[in-house]
């Protein structure tokens, strides 16, 4: 009884096999660089018990049109590294297992369901995907109530200057308890008001953001645990340890990270 399907470094593979009607009883798909698959095998969507879908580094694999998901069981989504993957499963609002969804280094065409994601995600993680951002940011992030984990890549989101950003009147969820920011190019300042709720966040890290020069007022962060700046010159500069215009906020967090120095 095949329960895990694990297909590791075969980059000639281009075909897994037609449909999964022998193996009913898969709980998890994990398929890493295997640069000429295409797509995966019909049935899917019959496979009642899976739990998991992790495919990194296949660059071939367009969509998952072919092979609808299964809506009830499935925790795990995360697609790494697939340059041509350009369409989410249609449906994924449907998902309400779904607890954590990684979609990093696809196709930055790749575009957003109007219905959203599912509610129930924990995790949420996305690089290179500036149409993902840019809907999620006026879908609303609030509305994953249950979000714990985020982190966002803003590859392509050149027009971005806050987080999150204020002219929207984005709040972030006040479940969050990890946030990291990275690669935004022209992100400017972190707004406040929309950390105002995050009094169980205890990680922050912000990476590679070369024009950010301000962090949430102090009031924001004072259940960090955690604090991370790195790539950041300009904060880095204003975090400098007693006489920073930005120290004042972090004095007090037990852990800070610049440039992977305490």
């Amino acid at each position: 009884m095949l329960q895990q399907l694990v297909i590791w470094d075969c980059p000639v593979l281009e075909c897994i096999a037609q449909d999964f009607h022998e193996t009913l009883d898969l709980k998890s798909i994990k398929i890493f660089c295997a640069e000429n698959i295409k797509s995966l095998p019909r049935g899917l969507d019959k496979l009642s018990h899976l739990e998991e879908i992790e495919v990194h580094g296949c660059p071939s694999l367009v969509s998952f049109e072919e092979s609808a998901l299964p809506t009830t069981n499935l925790r795990v989504f995360s697609i790494h590294h697939c340059e041509n993957f350009s369409a989410l499963p249609k449906c994924i609002n449907n998902f309400t297992s779904l607890r954590e969804l990684k979609v990093v280094y696809c196709s930055d065409d790749m575009s957003f369901q109007e219905e959203g994601f599912p509610t129930s995600l924990t995790s949420l993680e996305i690089s290179n995907a500036p149409r993902i951002y840019t809907s999620l940011v006026e879908w609303g992030f609030n509305r994953l109530t249950f979000l714990q984990e985020l982190k966002i890549s803003g590859e392509g989101c050149s027009n971005v200057v806050s987080f999150p950003e204020e002219g929207i009147g984005m709040t972030l969820p006040p479940s969050l308890t990890s946030i990291c920011i990275e690669n935004f190019e022209n992100l400017e300042y972190m707004c406040s008001k929309g950390f105002q709720h995050l009094t169980t966040l205890q990680q922050l890290r912000i990476h590679d953001c070369p024009k950010l020069t301000s962090l949430p007022e102090k009031d924001m962060l004072l259940s960090l645990d955690s604090l991370s700046i790195w790539g950041c010159p300009l904060l880095k500069e204003g975090c400098s340890r007693g006489k920073g215009r930005e120290w004042s906020k972090i004095a007090h967090i037990p852990f800070v990270f610049i440039q992977g120095k305490r």
